[in-house]
């Protein structure tokens, strides 16, 4: 029932989901011999750290600026910012749906996730070690007014519950920013319980 009244408040409100950030666009309106310019700082007169092609699609903002006019952007390990004038929606659902793949990050010890809700499986690494691929056994979505979302994973070493928050995140293994924080909580024992695991999630294109 819950789901079904998501439905329709998206179905009634087709701009919503460009304003649940993160989200995905697509480079429009740049002419083929052209580049979008990623600048330093949220202004025409930044210097230029990057650029994106014309009509590249998946493109994640993480954040927009004070004006909404420019869109954060993470390349190559680097954040930095374009004109949102040249980036257009691809209107899928919001990500608190959890619809849509994630790749997670973390740091100490370096980990990363890979979430498939559509198959709903979720594949855990760490260095040199690959963990085996669980089931994700019941996800919560958020709400426009709640940008949060939780699933619950279950394998054979046990359940592990992600909360997952629309806010800046670095994982501290580059100078991206991201716009959703993980956290973590895995079953252990009594005697030795699990640490909880904080990171920094992506949206898949």
């Amino acid at each position: 029932m819950k789901r079904f009244a998501l439905a329709l408040v998206l179905a009634a409100n087709p701009g919503w989901a460009e304003t649940a950030l993160p989200a995905l666009y697509d480079v429009t309106a740049v002419a083929a011999n052209d580049v979008l310019n990623l600048r330093a700082d949220p202004s025409a007169s930044a210097p230029i750290i990057g650029s994106l092609p014309p009509g590249l699609s998946g493109v994640e903002v993480t954040g927009l600026s004070a004006d909404g006019k420019w869109g954060r952007i993470n390349q190559s390990e680097a954040s930095g910012w374009a004109a949102m004038a040249f980036l257009k929606a691809q209107g899928h659902a919001p990500w608190f749906t959890l619809q849509r793949g994630l790749r997670c990050y973390g740091a100490e010890p370096f980990w990363t996730l890979f979430v498939d809700p559509a198959a709903k499986t979720a594949h855990f690494l760490i260095p040199e070690t690959e963990g085996p691929e669980v089931d994700i056994t019941t996800i919560w979505p958020g709400e426009d007014w709640r940008p949060l979302a939780g699933m619950e994973m279950n394998g054979n070493a046990g359940r592990t519950m992600a909360v997952i928050h629309a806010e800046a995140c670095s994982e501290g293994m580059s100078d991206a920013a991201f716009g959703l924080s993980v956290d973590l909580f895995s079953q252990g024992s009594t005697a030795a319980p699990a640490p909880i695991l904080r990171g920094c999630c992506t949206l898949e294109p």
